[in-house]
């Protein structure tokens, strides 16, 4: 995966990672003037593609991703995810806030350095608070997912021992605005490996583009586990529950 990761990112950089410099202006005004009050920060552009025929993900999520750092050392990153449904489309929306509910725990877990694994009345909390966390700036200008089921995955997704065997795959990439600096661009891939419990849990592999004073890409691998906190999921289409079973058949034929 990690290749696919670096090749993905390769694409991404070649689709621009260079900045426009804004031109410098002057005032022709001799006067002073007061400073203006800053304005509020515009929400992130947010916009996801589907691909194939994924289950039904609809309901509000909390990403927990173990991000693997080497020696039994592990970094606690935990996203809320709310996915709904348009059109018959699926739109994920990642929101930009303060888990304030479960910091405590999840700084714990990080200076220890062990997995943060959420308790039930620990999710219950972040559900119930869910229109109350409190915002943070991203510094992002564009984030687009990507939403991929078996029969919409691309031939490198298939090939890669990290995503292959998936039941979908999440990709994710953040585009940073100016106030980003020195970040560029992140991406992200989510590949779901099983379902247990209404949860899904799988591999994680993620790639940051910094520029110092040249673009430097940094990669980071681990697991993840996707808790669901509302929405029940629909029974599955006969299609849907013929590509499980015949997942893997082609790699087991070999």
């Amino acid at each position: 995966m990690r290749g696919f990761v670096v090749a993905c990112w390769v694409v991404l950089a070649l689709l621009g990672s260079a900045r426009a410099e804004e031109p410098a202006t002057t005032s022709t005004s001799a006067a002073p003037t007061a400073p203006a009050a800053p304005a509020a920060a515009a929400p992130v552009v947010q916009e996801t593609t589907v691909r194939g025929t994924p289950p039904d993900l609809a309901g509000r999520w909390l990403a927990v991703t173990w991000i693997e750092l080497g020696q039994d050392t592990v970094r606690n990153v935990a996203t809320p995810w709310d996915i709904t449904e348009r059109d018959g489309r699926l739109q994920l929306t990642v929101l930009f806030v303060e888990l304030a509910v479960v910091k405590e725990a999840i700084d714990k877990a990080n200076a220890d350095r062990v997995a943060w694994r959420p308790t039930r009345e620990e999710l219950a909390r972040v559900l119930a608070s869910w229109d109350q966390l409190p915002p943070i700036e991203p510094h992002l200008a564009r984030v687009r997912h990507e939403i991929s089921a078996r029969d919409g995955f691309a031939d490198e997704v298939k090939a890669e021992p990290r995503t292959k065997d998936a039941i979908w795959v999440v990709s994710q990439r953040h585009d940073a605005d100016p106030s980003g600096a020195p970040l560029i661009r992140q991406a992200m891939v989510y590949a779901a490996l099983a379902a247990t419990d209404g949860d899904y849990t799988g591999n994680y592999d993620g790639v940051s583009l910094a520029a110092a004073p040249f673009p430097i890409p940094i990669s980071l691998k681990g697991t993840f586990r996707l808790y669901r906190l509302t929405g029940e999921p629909k029974p599955r289409g006969l299609l849907v529950r013929l590509l499980d079973m015949l997942a893997g058949c082609g790699a087991r034929a070999k």
